[in-house]
């Protein structure tokens, strides 16, 4: 019996310790080439109220409805649909930083916009902060996989809007 539960201890421990290899934050990054102005770029990333056009976060009909969530509601500044809410932190003249907060969980988001080398490049990138659980370590392996997607849709479909005015 002793050595069962010495097994099972010196198992969690390996496991724990393999688990604090893991990074304890995580990025996921997407960026587009967006022929337009900076100007139109940054008025539609800085005003929340335009994201129901362009981002998948905000308008995807592939989201959940959560009955539980407050009434979606939306500002220039804050937004909240189906239990996100996203807040605009820093507006500035080539990025746009913003705070997610889904019931608990907390990330940020950032949005720069570099046209030193011709016509603008959006990159936007996400960042977590991983709590020590192993679980929650190996979720955030997959973060890329699932957002990624999303991200690099909401871009292309910004730039769509953007290119076509």
């Amino acid at each position: 019996m002793r050595l069962v539960i010495g097994s099972i201890v010196i198992l969690s421990l390996i496991i724990l310790f393999l688990f604090a290899l893991f990074p304890s934050t995580v990025s996921v990054t997407r960026m587009v080439q967006i022929n337009s102005s900076e100007d139109k770029i940054m008025n539609n990333i800085s005003d929340l109220r335009n994201w129901k056009r362009w981002n998948e976060f905000v308008n995807s009909p592939g989201i959940k409805k959560d009955p539980n969530s407050k009434t979606d509601s939306m500002r220039a500044d804050y937004l909240r649909v189906d239990g996100n809410e996203i807040f605009l932190s820093v507006v500035d003249h080539d990025h746009v930083s913003t705070f997610w907060k889904r019931g608990n969980r907390m990330f940020t988001g950032l949005f720069i916009i570099d046209a030193k080398n011709g016509p603008p490049i959006v990159i936007w990138t996400m960042n977590f902060d991983i709590k020590w659980y192993p679980w929650e370590k190996l979720a955030s392996m997959f973060y890329d996989k699932q957002l990624g997607p999303l991200m690099e849709k909401s871009l292309i479909q910004l730039r769509n809007e953007l290119e076509k005015s």
